[in-house]
This record gives structure tokens, sequence and C-alpha cells, in this order.
């Protein structure tokens, strides 16, 4: 008899169970953000099957799920990306940059046509491409950064219109930068080193461009070891404090600073990648060190809960790890972080990718109304046996711009 009154409660368990098991999904269903569409197979929280609440959905499941775009192999490695209005005619366009080029194209009918592409000296390295409004004049600027093989900074500032790159200033003696969250963007730059030792010299400052000429225009007040390349600066989470969160070489952690002070530190490597400046030489018989560059660090709220995320890559490294000159990425994947409770804790991540993602933006990049997570990513590293590399640009779209 208790067996039996045992078994009856066991089976009404169960069922009511299953019966909340099958409602939660669906609620939870309904309400699912489109961002669940970037995370990968170890993600959690596990999702469902709509055949039965039991069955978990598998990798081959979720790939039905959400849109995804690439591009055509790119016949270079690339080193920078932005998707910005850069000839203001209210659509945006996508600028990436190689080593040696900077191209400017545009999405026609689900294909990335290149509409102009410029050009640097044999002897200048690329090694950041960005754009911002610098003038106001509601006209993108496309900010490159460039070091000459004397390790000299050589960036230029374009102008794209419409149908060309022309020179708006050239050999600027400053690396340049646009950093900062929403709201809050502005021009960095940081002079090169003359010495050896360092790739830098002196502070990062906040820098301001008249439509020919850079300008310094103080001190960007960052805490100590925070170069050009490696930071932003904005608010995440709930915080109402204003956070630098840089990657520094060569542990490649995410540290986290309110005002001078580390708030926190990751255990891990992100960032890396194979763009570096080289530092220079000492005398003849002295090896140029580099200085290796991470990807970029962006703060978007890309889930619209009103609180910004921060989105990096977790690039898988292979070569020799004691070798500080030597090193190379196998994959990558791009990493969401909540922070809460003076900790950075992970959100979601896209799929494996088939080498490391060196930048990206969060923007409509096919002006179609939906924002989408733009990701450049090189799946042969430029070498003695691929002399230019190869990448390709990704696209995971995420929700309507214009959604209430």
């Amino acid at each position: 008899m208790k067996f039996l009154k045992l078994a009856l409660v066991l089976t009404l368990l169960t069922a009511f169970g299953s019966g909340a098991a099958y409602a939660d999904d669906k609620q939870s269903e309904s309400k699912r953000h489109p961002s669940y569409n970037l995370m990968g197979r170890d993600a959690q929280p596990s999702v469902d099957s709509p055949l039965n609440p039991n069955f978990m959905v598998s990798e081959e499941a979720r790939m039905s799920k959400g849109k995804f775009w690439r591009s055509s192999f790119l016949n270079e490695s690339l080193v920078g990306l932005v998707v910005e209005d850069v000839d203001g005619d209210g659509k945006n366009e996508i600028v990436y940059a190689s080593s040696r080029n900077v191209y400017v194209a545009r999405m026609t009918g689900g294909k990335m046509q290149q509409l102009a592409k410029f050009t640097f000296e044999p002897t200048d390295t690329i090694v950041s491409v960005d754009a911002m409004d610098l003038t106001g004049n509601g006209r993108m600027e496309i900010i490159v950064s460039a070091q000459n093989d004397k390790q000299v900074p050589v960036s230029q500032i374009l102008t794209f219109t419409g149908s060309e790159l022309t020179t708006a200033a050239r050999n600027i003696s400053w690396y340049l930068r646009v950093v900062g969250g929403p709201g809050g963007r502005f021009l960095a730059g940081q002079k090169g080193s003359s010495s050896k030792g360092s790739v830098y010299n002196g502070n990062v400052m906040r820098m301001k461009f008249d439509g020919s000429n850079v300008t310094s225009q103080g001190s960007a007040g960052l805490p100590s070891g925070v170069s050009l390349f490696n930071f932003t600066i904005g608010r995440l989470g709930s915080s109402g404090s204003q956070l630098t969160v840089a990657i520094r070489f060569p542990s490649e952690h995410i540290f986290l600073y309110e005002g001078s002070n580390r708030a926190f530190e990751t255990k891990e490597e992100y960032g890396g990648t194979m763009v570096s400046l080289l530092q220079p030489k000492g005398n003849a018989e002295d090896v140029r060190r580099r200085e290796f560059l991470p990807s970029r660090l962006l703060i978007a709220d890309i889930d619209r809960d009103g609180q910004n995320e921060l989105i990096v890559a977790k690039n898988d490294r292979g070569g020799i790890p004691f070798m500080s000159n030597q090193r190379g990425f196998t994959s990558g994947v791009m990493q969401v972080f909540k922070y809460a409770n003076m900790s950075l804790t992970p959100y979601f991540r896209t799929r494996t990718l088939p080498g490391p993602a060196v930048d990206y933006a969060l923007a409509d990049y096919n002006n179609s109304g939906q924002l989408a997570l733009v990701v450049a990513v090189v799946t042969e590293q430029k070498s003695g046996m691929m002399q230019e590399g190869r990448s390709v640009i990704v696209a995971y779209e995420l929700y309507p711009t214009n959604a209430e």
C-alpha cells in the first residue's frame, strides 16, 4: 500500500514538473532576447527541445536559429573594422583595413561591394582603423594609425567622398584611437618612443582635429600602465562609476579600474592578436621587440536592458608560449560580460570562429534596420607561406534598431 501511495505521489510530481517545465519553456521562449542567437554550445542556461522539454537542444539544432552573414574570403590579414556612415548619406558603410590598405564597402543584395581603396606606403604598417565626426560637420572622418619602418607614427585621417578616399591629414606623429562608450567617445593619441624599451612616449592624451591638424588637449587621466590601444572608458552594469577597462600586455588579462584603483582582474587571457608595434632598435645587434595590440574593447548595451555590457574577443593562442616575439592563434569567440558586484560575469558568447577576432562593431551593417555584431576574423595569418593572409567578415543580427 505504501508503495502504491509513493508511486502515485511520484507520478503527480512528474506530471506537474513536466507541465511546469513546458509552460516555463514556452514563456521563456516568448521572452527570449535575440542575443540568445549568439550563444555557443557551452553557454547557460541550457535550452529545451520544442519536441519534448526533456530533450536538450543540440548544437546542430541551434544552427537553424538566428540570422548569420559572412563575406567571401578576403586575401589579406585584417587589422581593423568599423561600421559607420562615412559619407553622410544616411547609410552605413563597412570600413576595414589590412596592414597596407584601407577599404570602404557597402552591403548590396546580401554581398559586400567595395566602393574605395586607399593604399599606404610600402614602408608603413597599419595597426588600427576608426571613424568619428571629428569636426562636427556631420560627416565621419576615418582615422588610421600606422608605424613606418623607422618605428615612427605615420597616422593619417581620411575622408570618403562617396566614390574615393582622400587624405585630410597625413604623416601625423601620433598614434590615434577612438575610445569610450555610448555618449562618451573621444579621439585619443599617444606619441611613439624614440628609444629602446617601449613603443610609446608620454601619456595618452585627448586630441582635437581642426580639419587639417591634430593637437593635444591634455592628459586623458588614465591609470598607470594603460596605453593607447589597450583600453576604453565607460559605464558598465548598474554602477554609476566611470570605469577604465584595459587589456594589458604581456599578461593580456582584463583589468577594470575605478579612477586609479584596480577594481577587478581576470585570470584568463583576452583580446590577443598578431597586430603589433615595434620598439625602436637600441643598436644594430638588437632584436626588435614587439608589443602586441589587443582587439577592441567594446562597451555597449547589447541586450537593451538599459545597462552596458563589455564585448571582447577571446582568441585561442597557438605557437610557442614562452617566445614573446612569436605566436599565433587558431580560433576565437566573441564573449559578452555583465558587470555586477565588482566582477565580470560571462553572459553569452558566439560559436567558435575559424580564427582570431581582430576587430568588431555593434551596428546596422546592411542598412536593414537590424543591429548586428560584426566581426573581422583572420582565418590564415600573413606569413612567409601566406604572404598576405586571408580573412572573413561575419555578422550576427540581433534585433531591429527601431524596436521599442
